[in-house]
């Protein structure tokens, strides 16, 4: 990030300017040299740090760390490694899409915002053995830190989800597959077990990564937020892949039914919850339809009422979490602005969430 600094100089008497000896050229050149080489072995040094011996990359087993993707300089994406990480052995990947106008954020998916919390996305991993990546959207200047995904939308009358990342076509695809490829410099990833999960805007590309990447990601589940790319294009899948969404009836900023209302003013209709699943499972095949009702056990303000399609192609699944008296929160993670966006529901959490997508492979 650029920073200005103080170019100023401490004044001092002047001296005359003595005229320099013809022996100052090669030491002057001599110097240039060694300078020169310090930096070439620089680079060296850095570029050998991301695929050292151990291959850890940029974080270690156990620990996390801020990883850059070559040809997205402005998107580096943050990494947790599960403490039995071996990067000889495949893993699992999930990645968590943050919402419009936000970045990486792994405190968005933990109980009350703490990223120690077992049962953040990344805490999940950390005890079920996946590496988890937060990545980062598009920023546009002036306010380069409020990000966006490129959802699609945007024909008429839909949202165009979400803001200019959309508008200008940012290519969202080339860069998750950026991602993905830097990770794999440091790790066996099990290609078979890649998934994608986002909230809102992040939601909405989780959507579009099912529709046009389902040949990489064998689940997704989206939480508040639908498939907007499918009211402007055709989701047309390679393979039929499972989709759960998670949305509450309660949400002032993608609204359950379909609606062009949002937080922070219209711009477009969004798709509902149940619209959204209904397409999955007409895009999928499936003929069985049955609901069901999460207990509600926890003393909060909602309940989870649940609704399958099944017998699909592929023996895959569409799955719709309505959480009654939800919020545009994530399933019991940071409440963060709750008075303004909704209720957080304790009746289920980020394990849910990978409950669902670990039962998918590719194979």
């Amino acid at each position: 990030m650029w920073r200005p600094y103080d170019a100023g100089m401490t004044p001092r008497t002047p001296q005359p300017t003595p005229q320099p000896p013809v022996s100052d050229k090669p030491v002057k050149r001599r110097m240039l040299m060694s300078i020169g080489l310090g930096l070439l072995l620089l680079l060296i040094l850095s570029g050998c740090a991301r695929d050292d011996a151990s291959g850890e990359g940029c974080a270690k087993a156990g620990g996390s760390g801020t990883c850059e993707v070559d040809g997205f300089g402005d998107r580096p994406y943050v990494v947790f490694l599960p403490s039995s990480f071996d990067p000889a052995e495949q893993i699992p990947v999930v990645l968590g899409l943050h919402g419009g106008g936000g970045r990486a954020a792994p405190h968005l998916t933990c109980p009350g915002g703490d990223e120690s919390d077992p049962l953040c996305l990344h805490g999940v991993g950390e005890s079920e053995g996946f590496i988890t990546v937060y990545p980062n959207g598009t920023g546009f200047r002036p306010l380069r830190g409020i990000r966006t995904w490129n959802a699609g939308g945007g024909a008429d009358g839909w949202n165009c989800s979400s803001g200019k990342a959309c508008e200008q076509a940012v290519d969202d695809l080339g860069y998750i597959d950026a991602v993905l490829a830097d990770l794999s410099r440091s790790a066996t990833l099990d290609t078979n077990r890649i998934y994608a999960t986002g909230l809102s805007n992040g939601a909405a590309m989780s959507h579009r990564l099912a529709c046009e990447r389902s040949d990489v990601f064998a689940a997704v589940v989206a939480v508040a937020g639908s498939n907007q790319f499918a009211t402007a294009a055709q989701c047309e899948p390679s393979r039929p892949i499972s989709v759960m969404q998670i949305h509450g009836t309660a949400d002032p900023c993608w609204e359950y039914e379909t609606s062009d209302r949002a937080c922070l003013g219209s711009n477009g209709r969004k798709m509902g919850a149940l619209e959204s699943s209904e397409g999955w499972a007409e895009i999928n095949g499936c003929t069985d339809h049955v609901e069901g009702l999460i207990t509600d056990a926890e003393p909060d303000a909602t309940s989870v009422q649940v609704a399958t399609w099944s017998a699909c192609e592929g023996r895959v699944e569409v799955s719709l979490l309505t959480v009654h008296g939800g919020g545009h929160t994530w399933p019991n993670g940071d409440p963060g602005l709750d008075r303004l966006v909704g209720e957080v529901s304790t009746e289920i959490d980020s394990s849910t969430i990978w409950e669902f997508m670990s039962r998918w492979t590719l194979e």
